[in-house]
């Protein structure tokens, strides 16, 4: 890949206010403090700057011992609470997280490295067609509590968001009350 630069997330080599946007797919749940990246991120973007993270939910382990971290919908709310919400969702639901499950139920039985491969492959070939419901599921809100992976869309803000404004925008399944 065409890469300029290389560096740790939890020093971003930025200064204050001067990035317009970041982008980060699939990263914060292999960085050891994803708050202190969250911290980061707010840190370097100019006041109103974009925000665009994506982090796995309900998700298998990948990238083995450097998967640290999973987030809900909140969570992911929460971890980026110095920016306004302009969009958030799921950006692969329920029936992606049962593909993953079964792909990864098969293979606890394989250790071997190429049995692991084939087991992978025909498991694939064989119920890939069952994260295509998820296009489906996107309009029942109760899915999100099963998302394999959701999205925050965001602009930098000086202050927080309450944790009680979090949690009053939770749109999974409602049946469960809290006190």
């Amino acid at each position: 890949a065409d890469v300029d630069l290389l560096c740790d997330a939890h020093d971003l080599p930025f200064v204050n206010d001067s990035i317009d946007a970041v982008v980060t797919t699939v990263v914060l749940e292999h960085v050891l403090y994803p708050e202190r990246v969250a911290a980061e991120i707010h840190r370097v973007l100019k006041p109103g700057g974009l925000l665009y993270s994506e982090i796995p939910f309900m998700q298998q382990v990948h990238e083995g011992a450097y998967d640290f971290t999973r987030y809900s919908l909140s969570g992911h709310r929460r971890l980026f609470n110095g920016f306004f919400e302009v969009e958030s969702g799921m950006v692969a639901g329920p029936a992606t997280t049962l593909v993953w499950s079964i792909e990864n139920f098969v293979l606890a039985f394989v250790s071997r490295p190429i049995l692991r491969l084939i087991m992978k492959a025909l498991v694939r070939l064989v119920f890939a067609w069952i994260k295509y419901i998820d296009h489906f599921l996107e309009k029942y809100p109760e899915a999100m509590d099963g998302a394999s992976c959701t999205y925050f869309l965001g602009t930098k803000m000086s202050g927080r968001v309450p944790d009680a404004q979090i949690i009053a925008r939770y749109i999974g399944a409602k049946h469960l009350h809290h006190i």
